[in-house]
């Protein structure tokens, strides 16, 4: 691989490239970061993709792990998606455009982009309405049956590639589609100014949720989790209060310690309707019963979690308090935009969420690191 003199290698977090790269020579290795088994991932050496009409030839930069990534390499599935090995991991990825085919006008060689994992038909009623993560026929990278892009050079849809600014680092642009994640969720949520708003959870999407609200003008951020580590990290980061969270004994009335516990907390942030907005990213149960108790009369609940299967839910206090209950998966048109104008104008910072790197042939570091659940943040480099 040939590089020009004014390219950097850099994850700074003011990375800015010296001067436009001029040198688009493709040669040498294409290491990819293979599941071969259970906990078992290897560093392979493929052929550089061929670039198609309408695609574009993207050396990948860097690459966030995300907790769907860690699921697949310690138990190979996520509920019933399962996946056969070998596969190649990674989803959130961003890089530079290298090459691109015929019929591409969206961006050209040096481009800084992000990698929307996303490949709906574009065909269907959902697609043209729109909400292409409705598409019963997408594609996701790393999902089942598509190799994800945890790899030195990746061939994408041109429509795909989302142009990122030069003052963005590439560990912040490794956040890039978890931030997309945390859009959506607050578009399900109708999030509004002056509202008190509860996240439930604070791993990377509870955080990146918080931040959202934070940009959106929330009046009150509040979280839960049961470690004072990352809700001292909250607290921090964007939270204005943090709560212990707590779970009834298994011969309490759930609903009762619920409320008494959602009076106390709703009294402590000042919030004597009850919160406006309840987001979930636990997936938890005991989680779930005390966003519905803590919500307003009208209130917004979104699942964002994704947990077990089944669990109890306080459905009679869903319809007594007529509250909004939806959930959110993935994201939708311009959710990307929408996060990286918010990085870019500054009302977002990633960049504390980013606490470990690793180099690609580290990858099985990487994942054991975000297993330890030490980690808020890893991303991996993927060009070393």
């Amino acid at each position: 691989m040939t590089l020009s003199n004014g390219y950097s290698k850099g994850y700074g977090h003011t990375h800015i490239d010296a001067e436009p790269i001029t040198d688009f020579t493709v040669d040498g290795t294409n290491l990819h970061c293979v599941l071969t088994g259970i906990e078992e991932v290897v560093v392979e050496d493929r052929p550089i993709p061929e670039v198609g009409d309408n695609e574009v030839l993207v050396k990948v930069m860097s690459t966030g792990i995300c907790g769907t990534d860690v699921s697949y390499y310690s138990k190979g599935r996520i509920g019933t998606s399962v996946i056969e090995q070998p596969h190649v991991l990674g989803h959130e990825s961003s890089g530079i455009v290298y090459a691109v085919g015929t019929g591409v006008d969206t961006v050209q060689p040096g481009d800084r982009v992000a990698i929307e994992p996303s490949l709906p038909c574009r065909d269907c009623r959902f697609c043209k309405e729109g909400a292409f993560n409705y598409c019963k026929h997408e594609k996701y990278l790393a999902a089942p049956h598509t190799d994800g892009t945890l790899c030195q050079w990746y061939a994408c849809p041109a429509r795909n590639a989302v142009k990122i600014p030069s003052n963005l680092s590439w560990e912040e642009a490794g956040c890039i589609q978890p931030l997309a994640i945390a859009i959506q969720v607050a578009r399900r949520a109708d999030l509004r100014p002056h509202s008190h708003v509860v996240v439930l959870g604070a791993g990377p999407l509870g955080l990146l949720c918080m931040a959202v609200a934070r940009a959106y003008g929330a009046r009150t951020i509040t979280t839960l989790d049961r470690s004072q580590e990352r809700l001292h990290f909250a607290r921090a980061y964007a939270a204005t209060h943090t709560f212990v969270a707590r779970s009834p004994e298994p011969d309490a009335d759930a609903l009762e310690f619920h409320a008494r516990f959602a009076e106390y907390l709703t009294d402590v942030i000042g919030a004597e309707d009850g919160i406006d907005v309840v987001i979930d990213t636990t997936g938890a149960e005991a989680p779930i019963q005390l966003g519905i108790a803590l919500l307003r009369t009208g209130g917004n609940f979104v699942q964002a979690g994704l947990g077990a299967p089944l669990v109890s839910f306080p459905i009679l206090q869903v319809a007594t308090k007529e509250i909004n209950l939806s959930g959110a998966f993935h994201y939708t048109a311009r959710c990307f935009e929408d996060g990286i104008d918010l990085l870019e104008r500054g009302l977002v910072d990633v960049r504390p969420l980013v606490t470990k790197t690793f180099g690609l042939t580290e990858s099985e570091e990487a994942f054991k690191a975000v297993r330890s659940g030490h980690e808020i943040k890893v991303v991996i480099r993927n060009q070393d």
